[in-house]
C-alpha cells in the first residue's frame, strides 16, 4: 500500500505526494543489539492524519485489541507490553526509535516504507519492523538487515495470482492499464514477469495518471488490439475513473481484472453498466475480511498478526533485544505445530515445542531471506449490482 490513497487496500500515491524513491542507502551487516531489559516495548506507527488517516485507527484498533489480549494472559518475558505511537502521516519513523522501541507495527503505505523505512532497519540500531499492508514490490529486495516483514503478501505475489487468473480466461491477449507512478509501474513490470511462460501475450500497455482528466483515449488504445482480457492496475479513484472510461468505450466488454485497491471504489462500480460489470473480477489478500469478517476492516487481521507473531519471537528468543526477535521470527510462522493463537502458540513454546503460527490473515510463513510470506490466498470476487463484492474461489500462490 502506497502514499495518498492510503484509505485503499495496497494502493498507489496521489497527485499530491512527492515522488518517491526507491533508491535506498547500501547499510552494512554488522548488527550492535541493542539493550534486553525483560520488557517488550512495541512501536505504532500508523497513520492518523493525512491521507490515510481513515484507514489508521481500526489498523491502531486491532493492535491495542491484540496486545491487551497477550497482557491478559501473562504478558510476553513475564512482563505485559508496552506501546508507544507516532503518526505516520506527520511524523518520521525516528520518533519511535528516540522511545527506544523493541519493535514496530508499520507503517502501512508503501511510499513511506520505500522513503523513510532505512532508519528502523539501519544495521547499527535497527528493531523489527513488520509492516501490515506495506506490498509494493520495491520493498522484495530493499536493504533491510533482515529487520523488516511483512505479514500482507507482497504485489509480486498478487501479480502471480492475477496472471493465473488472466490465463483462466482462455484469453490469448492482454491489455494493460497501469497507474503510472513507482507504485503502479512495479505492479506492471511484476505482472509482466509473471506472464513468463503462460500462452498469453501483452498486445497494449499503457499508463494513465491523475492528471489525466479524461481517460477516454486510453480506454480506447487499450480496446482497439482487441485484448482477450483487460487488466487494469491502480487505485480506487483513478483506477475507477479507467473503469468507467473503459465501460464508456465499448458495447461487448472483455473480461475484466483488477487488482484489490480498486475494490473500494463502490459507487463507481455500482455505476457500471450490468454488461461490463459482469465481466469485473478483483483479486486481493485473503484475511479474516476476506472470509466473512466485515466488521474487522481491511488489513486489521494482518496488523493483529504482526503483533502475535514479534510477540512469540521474543517468547521463543527469551528477549526483547530486536536482533533475537529478528532471528526466530521465520521460525515462529513456519515449520512447527500449527497453532492460531498467541496463547496457545505460547503454551507450546513453553513446552519446547516449535510452532508454526496460522493467524488471523491464515498462513505467514516468513522466507528467513526476505521476511516476505513465501506463499498467499488470494481472494477472487465478482461484484453485484450494488457494486458490493461477491467471494468467489481463493487462489493459493507461492
Amino acid at each position: 500500500m502506497v502514499g495518498a490513497a492510503l484509505v485503499l487496500p495496497a494502493c498507489s500515491g496521489g497527485d499530491d505526494d512527492p515522488a518517491p524513491s526507491t533508491t535506498v542507502a547500501v547499510t552494512t551487516t554488522t548488527v550492535v543489539e541493542r539493550e534486553n531489559d525483560g520488557t517488550l516495548t512495541l512501536g505504532v506507527y500508523l497513520p492518523l492524519t493525512g491521507a490515510g488517516a481513515s484507514l489508521g485507527p481500526p489498523l491502531i484498533a486491532g493492535v491495542e485489541e491484540a496486545v491487551a489480549l497477550i497482557n491478559d494472559n501473562g504478558g510476553v518475558l513475564g512482563q505485559d507490553i508496552e506501546l508507544v505511537s507516532a503518526d505516520e502521516g506527520s511524523e518520521p519513523i525516528e520518533t519511535l526509535l528516540d522511545d527506544d522501541v523493541d519493535a514496530i507495527i508499520g507503517p502501512a503505505s508503501s511510499l513511506v516504507a520505500l522513503t523513510g523505512l532505512g532508519p528502523a532497519v539501519d544495521a547499527n540500531n535497527g528493531v523489527v519492523t513488520c509492516s501490515p499492508m506495506a506490498t509494493a514490490r520495491g520493498l522484495d529486495a530493499y536493504p533491510d538487515n533482515q529487520f523488516f516483514f511483512r505479514t500482507a503478501p507482497s504485489d509480486t505475489l498478487q501479480m502471480a495470482a492475477i496472471a493465473r487468473v488472466a490465463e483462466r480466461t482462455g484469453a490469448l491477449t492482454v491489455s494493460v492499464g497501469y497507474l503510472d507512478d513507482p507504485y503502479g509501474r512495479g505492479l506492471s513490470d511484476a505482472f509482466e514477469d509473471a506472464l513468463e511462460g503462460r500462452p498469453l501475450n501483452i498486445a497494449e500497455s499503457i499508463g494513465f495518471s491523475g492528471d489525466q482528466g479524461d481517460l477516454g483515449s486510453v480506454a480506447a488504445d487499450l480496446l482497439a488490439v482487441d485484448p482477450g482480457v483487460v487488466v487494469v492496475l491502480g487505485d480506487a479513484d483513478d483506477g475507477s475513473r479507467l473503469l468507467a472510461a473503459l465501460d464508456a468505450q465499448t458495447d461487448d466488454p472483455p473480461e475484466v481484472i483488477i487488482n484489490d485497491s480498486i475494490r473500494q471504489a463502490r459507487q463507481v462500480i455500482q455505476g457500471l453498466s450490468d454488461d461490463f460489470r459482469d465481466e469485473l473480477t478483483g483479486l486481493a489478500p485473503q484475511s479474516g475480511t476476506a472470509s466473512g469478517d466485515d466488521e474487522m476492516g481491511f488489513f486489521v487481521p494482518h496488523a493483529i498478526d504482526c503483533v502475535n507473531l514479534i510477540a512469540l519471537a521474543a517468547t521463543d528468543a527469551g528477549s526483547d533485544s530486536p536482533v533475537e526477535i529478528r532471528r526466530q521470527m521465520p521460525a515462529v510462522s513456519t515449520g512447527g505445530r500449527a497453532c492460531t493463537t498467541f496463547s496457545a502458540c505460547a503454551d507450546l513454546i513453553s513446552r519446547d515445542l516449535g510452532i508454526d503460527y496460522n493467524g488471523l490473515s491464515g498462513r505467514v510463513d516468513f522466507s528467513s531471506v526476505t521476511g516476505d510470506p513465501t506463499r498467499a490466498w488470494f481472494e477472487i470476487f465478482t461484484f453485484d449490482t450494488d457494486g458490493n463484492e461477491v467471494s468467489q474461489s481463493p487462489i493459493e500462490v507461492n
